[in-house]
């Protein structure tokens, strides 16, 4: 058992991760995903980084799985580009790391990481905190790890309406149970309901869209991306981990206030790079104030 400090000295067990990390090493290791137009438009998109502003800063990618954004980070010259996870993914991603001199790797969970307070410019975490066992902790964690000035952003499933949530937790209640050695296959097998979601909901033909969208709601875990690879993995992150939390905007806007970030700022609106794999989510950015009044 691991127990960590808290307020008054009181010990707490470390919350049961063990199924986080058997999901995602056996994810990134087995999907190694590389869409680089797709990775880049989506990197640009969630969190709004430019390569001036990358250039000669320290950078956090707080769950990098298998390095695909970390790739795109360091492709653009930072100073230092650091990659954590708590999964054996690291070992995928040392892969891309070792490709790129201002890249880092480091295995570490994101509700301890394993960095003073103040350590970076800029930390971006996409569709990592709602599989943590305390997302609100996990980005107060991560927003300690900021020096002042610095910026953070962070992409999340969104809440949807409540038979939506019904459905996708009465799923998750049996799919999370399932030994991965039976779920992947099963998400091999599930792959072309996705394909065929995507076509019936963008036909003329109301009858067809209406029937695509009934379908989609009864599969709504099942990928719709169009690369069918893709398509699998993805499947397999919605229905295999434990943890997998859905939020509002007004939540997560009160995480930020909560660790007293300013200049809050919405990315999801209007995404500014168009790629038809992008998902739908809550993203949003906030700063460190440059000056603590006294």
């Amino acid at each position: 058992m691991t127990e960590d400090p808290v307020d008054g000295g009181r010990m707490t067990e470390a919350p049961d991760q063990e199924r986080t990390k058997s999901t995602y090493s056996l994810q990134w290791n087995r999907f190694r995903i590389v869409r680089p137009e797709e990775d880049r438009a989506t990197f640009r998109n969630h969190t709004g980084l430019e390569p001036a502003d990358l250039a000669g800063r320290i950078v956090l990618d707080a769950g990098c799985g298998m390095g695909r954004y970390l790739r795109v980070a360091a492709e653009q010259a930072p100073g230092l580009v650091v990659g954590l996870d708590l999964s054996l993914a690291v070992e995928a991603a040392r892969a891309v790391a070792e490709q790129h001199s201002a890249a880092a790797v480091v295995r570490g969970d994101l509700l301890r990481p394993p960095f003073a307070p103040g350590s970076f410019d800029h930390i971006y975490s996409l569709g990592v905190i709602d599989h943590t066992p305390d997302p609100a902790a996990t980005f107060a964690s991560l927003a300690r790890l900021l020096r002042p000035g610095g910026r953070i952003v962070v992409w999340v499933y969104p809440r949807e309406r409540p038979l939506i949530e019904w459905v996708m937790d009465l799923q998750r209640l049996v799919t999370t149970r399932l030994p991965l050695a039976i779920l992947l296959p099963l998400c091999r097998i599930l792959a072309p309901i996705g394909g065929l979601k995507r076509r019936m909901m963008a036909s003329r033909s109301r009858v067809v869209e209406r029937a695509g969208v009934a379908l989609h709601v009864a599969t709504i875990g099942v990928s719709m991306h169009p690369d069918p690879e893709v398509r699998v993995c993805d499947t397999l992150d919605w229905y295999a981990p434990r943890y997998l939390s859905r939020h509002t905007t007004q939540e997560v806007a009160g995480w930020f206030e909560r660790a007293g970030l300013e200049a809050i700022e919405d990315l999801g609106r209007d995404p500014r790079f168009f790629h038809h794999g992008q998902g739908r989510g809550v993203n949003l950015a906030g700063r460190r104030p440059a000056t603590v009044d006294a």
